[in-house]
């Protein structure tokens, strides 16, 4: 808080973060100059600002905020910090087949208002309206070396173009995204929530293509047991279109080249992208503590010790998501579809010696359309082709403070 109307605030995150060292060099060399570069990291680690931001109180229920703000779509994305959850894994609607534009945590570029106000005794509405940079289409660049005896060595480099979260600098589109939601809670505990998101998800030089998402949410609650619930539904408009952009300006597809020693291949791929996409989930909680375990090891100590029993089931349906894209000499030869679905249901036990932390276990039965793979449709599951099921056993630690 910097001052009684002004107060700041910035979230970094290290997702599976243990190294990251980069070396340069520069030097003379024989007959010229020598530039040299070496990174060297750990696998899958992330550094990530998910927020950050100023916010300004014009009046109670009014409050200006510019920076880096979590797009309101959706109750999940504002409230995703793990620890306030009671199983190991976020839901498929909003990371593991996402059906939000841009995977949870998903935060943008922008300014807005956002407040509450009283309504009646009781009751309170929460609103927030942002004018963000919004999700883009981005590459994401793969390097692959192979090795072959006895032909010559391979490098591969893969182009993927997928949604993700909008630029920070010059922005590639010439258009802006504008998002909100509002919320009444007419009783503590309990709360609906209605959001959108409507903006201009291609750069440019793609074409000038809208994505718009509309988004249900809910939790209430009868004593111990609680009910929390939310609906998604996306729509990319102009796929076809997007691959026709993408063929005239990058040509062809895959292009070859080589020599005795080396053979180099550049490919680019469609991904992540569908007409439409919908999906849902639902988690009942039941809290509980037997008081013989009051004197135990689990809770000597603890002023309000608790077990959480989870249940949550969810489901993702993936409408025309975009399979395979062909392109030679600038022209579109090949664009094809399909339709998919998503259903998993997860059991789940976590105990929480304080309200901040929480140790789980859990158990997860995912599935897929029958003879397909659940890799081309989730980003946590490394299935092989055609195993369409997946069980999983879970543990996990977390806390906040």
């Amino acid at each position: 808080r910097i001052a009684p109307r002004l107060r700041g605030y910035m979230e970094l995150e290290f997702e599976r973060f243990r190294e990251l060292e980069i070396e340069k060099k520069a030097g003379p060399s024989e007959g010229g100059l020598e530039l040299e570069q070496t990174i060297e990291g750990t696998d899958s680690s992330a550094i990530e600002f998910e927020q950050a931001w100023l916010e300004f109180e014009l009046a109670k229920w009014l409050r200006l905020r510019a920076g880096q703000v979590l797009v309101p779509v959706g109750r999940f994305n504002l409230h995703h910090d793990d620890n306030q959850w009671d199983l190991p894994r976020r839901s498929l609607v909003d990371r593991g087949t996402p059906v939000l534009p841009v995977k949870a945590a998903w935060g943008e570029l922008g300014v807005g208002f956002q407040g509450d106000a009283p309504v009646g005794k009781t009751a309170k509405v929460d609103y927030q309206l942002y004018v963000v940079n919004g999700a883009t289409l981005d590459f994401e660049f793969e390097q692959k070396i192979k090795t072959r005896f006895p032909e010559a060595s391979k490098v591969v480099l893969e182009g993927k173009l997928q949604p993700s979260t909008g630029t920070f600098g010059s922005d590639l589109k010439d258009a802006k995204a504008v998002t909100g939601r509002v919320a009444l809670s007419p009783f503590i505990g309990h709360e609906i929530g209605g959001s959108f998101y409507w903006g201009q998800y291609t750069p440019d030089f793609l074409g000038k293509e809208n994505l718009w998402s509309l988004a249900l949410d809910g939790r209430t609650g009868w004593g111990p047991f609680e009910l929390e619930g939310q609906y998604v539904f996306t729509r990319f408009e102009g796929t076809a279109s997007v691959a026709r952009s993408l063929a005239r300006v990058a040509r062809n597809k895959e292009s070859e080249f080589e020599n005795d020693d080396l053979e180099t291949e550049v490919e680019f791929e469609l991904a992540n992208l569908a007409r439409n996409k919908s999906g849902y989930w639902l988690e009942g909680r039941y809290r509980f503590w037997p008081e013989c375990l009051s004197t135990t090891i689990l809770g000597s100590g603890f002023d309000n010790p608790q077990f959480v029993a989870v249940l949550r089931g969810e489901e993702v349906w993936l409408d025309g998501l975009v399979k395979e894209v062909a392109f030679s000499g600038g022209r579109l030869t090949g664009f094809e579809t399909e339709n998919r679905r998503v259903d998993r249901i997860t059991a789940g036990l976590a105990y929480r010696p304080v309200p901040l932390v929480a140790f789980q276990l859990a158990y997860e039965f995912t599935q897929t359309n029958r003879g397909k793979s659940l890799a081309n449709v989730t980003n946590h599951l490394p299935a092989r082709e055609r195993e369409d099921q997946a069980h999983t056993v879970m543990v996990g630690a977390t806390f906040g403070f």
